[in-house]
């Protein structure tokens, strides 16, 4: 990889670091997430327009409710629980399962990389949790794991709907049904919104240029080595995390990045 695509790799995982920790500090943690995604879609607005995804209107509606699905799981688990545990188990999880579908209902033929990456990452999340399990966050990483599981699937369903239409029209239109999940899943009043204002446009602002950013890399390096490289998200947020680092903490943290890295490269 150049260095200017390292830079923008790097620069996009600190950008997603920093949205989830502002997130987590936030008070109102859904109704900022919802304005977030709000945001997200009026600037992709302009591709909805030029190409609206009518044809994949069932496929839109999935991917909204997966979203949003991710966007109530994650802002539930951060209520309840500390950054350091649960943002490296929401994000670490999310490849891992990625690569059981391929490997178990797919029937793809497993690489090397893919094995030990996933033993790696389970076993890094195994250490995350047991610190999750000793400080009493046990509900938030079970929530933290739903939000994997809604990423793998909203990662999955994204890849589809890009094949058939331009990618930033399925996402604003995904978007837009997230928005209205999470506004009637967690009843978010306008007044909420409006106290959420804030947090919401700043975690909007910085999850679109985190976006912006990684889509920019991909014309400048491989698809899996970017892939591999967003995966120092989940190192920078326990360093943005506001807790004291333990060894067992840092090695499961790395141990994920280490093995997504290598899952991302098969």
């Amino acid at each position: 990889m150049s260095a200017e695509a390292v830079g923008l790799v790097l620069a996009a995982s600190l950008l997603h670091a920093f949205w989830n920790a502002r997130t987590h500090s936030g008070e109102d943690r859904a109704a900022a997430l919802a304005i977030a995604y709000a945001v997200g879609a009026v600037w992709m607005a302009p591709w909805l327009i030029a190409d609206p995804p009518l044809a994949l209107w069932w496929l839109v509606i999935l991917n909204g409710l997966a979203h949003g699905g991710y966007l109530l799981s994650l802002s539930a688990s951060y209520a309840r629980g500390s950054l350091a545990t649960t943002y490296p188990i929401a994000r670490g999880s999310a490849p891992l399962l990625i690569a059981a579908v391929g490997i178990w209902v797919l029937d793809q033929q497993p690489s090397s990389a893919t094995v030990f990456g996933a033993f790696a990452v389970a076993f890094g999340l195994g250490l995350i949790g047991n610190v999750g399990w000793r400080n009493g966050e046990r509900h938030s990483m079970l929530l933290a794991l739903t939000a994997g599981c809604f990423i793998a699937s909203y990662t999955l369903l994204d890849a589809r709907g890009a094949q058939e239409v331009h990618g930033w029209s399925f996402f604003a239109a995904s978007s837009v049904v997230a928005v209205l999940v999470v506004i009637v899943g967690a009843n978010v009043s306008w007044a909420r919104l409006v106290a959420a204002r804030r947090t919401g446009l700043l975690v909007g602002v910085a999850s679109s240029a985190a976006y912006a950013l990684v889509l920019l890399a991909y014309t400048r390096a491989d698809a899996a080595n970017v892939a591999t490289m967003r995966s120092t998200s989940i190192l920078f947020g326990l360093l943005l995390a506001p807790q004291v680092i333990t060894g067992r903490l840092l090695t499961g943290t790395l141990l994920t990045v280490v093995g997504v890295g290598l899952v991302a490269l098969a």
